[in-house]
């Protein structure tokens, strides 16, 4: 069985100061638009890494800081398990220009947008149902037979 680092990043989270966690927050949000910073602001923080950090910017400032999912990080990138400052500034760059390329003067979307899309098509496509494409065991219209009159 795999063991998940999620409970001992929860312990180190939960025994922050309220302060430093305010502090840290401040000068990140302030630091925007300098991403690379804010990241590196939060991610002095205990527990708290680049993905983390990056939900805690795309809260506060959606329309230049999108959340480093998995699934979004596997369909922009082609990979998902890299979570460091350098893959996530990549990630937010190619979010934003894919925004960009979106966006028109009757829509406009943000790097939130796009990872929400590409997140909620990963997890649609992992949780439809699988079609049995077996004949014989579910025979389209065209190869049933056709019955004499």
């Amino acid at each position: 069985m795999e063991t998940h680092p999620w409970p001992r990043l929860l312990d180190f989270v939960s025994s922050l100061d309220e302060d430093v966690v305010k502090s840290a927050s401040e000068k990140a949000f302030e630091s925007l638009p300098d991403i690379s910073k804010a990241i590196t602001e939060l991610s002095s923080l205990k527990g708290v890494g680049p993905a983390t950090a990056s939900a805690v910017l795309a809260a506060f400032a959606p329309d230049l800081t999108p959340f480093m999912s998995d699934e979004a990080m596997q369909a922009a990138l082609g990979n998902s398990k890299d979570y460091t400052l350098k893959q996530y500034l990549i990630f937010a760059n190619k979010l934003q220009e894919k925004a960009k390329e979106l966006s028109s003067e009757e829509a406009s979307f943000t790097p939130s947008d796009v990872e929400r899309a590409l997140w909620s098509c990963a997890i649609g496509k992992s949780s439809a149902p699988q079609s049995n494409k077996d004949p014989k065991t579910n025979p389209s219209k065209s190869s049933k037979r056709k019955r004499k009159p």
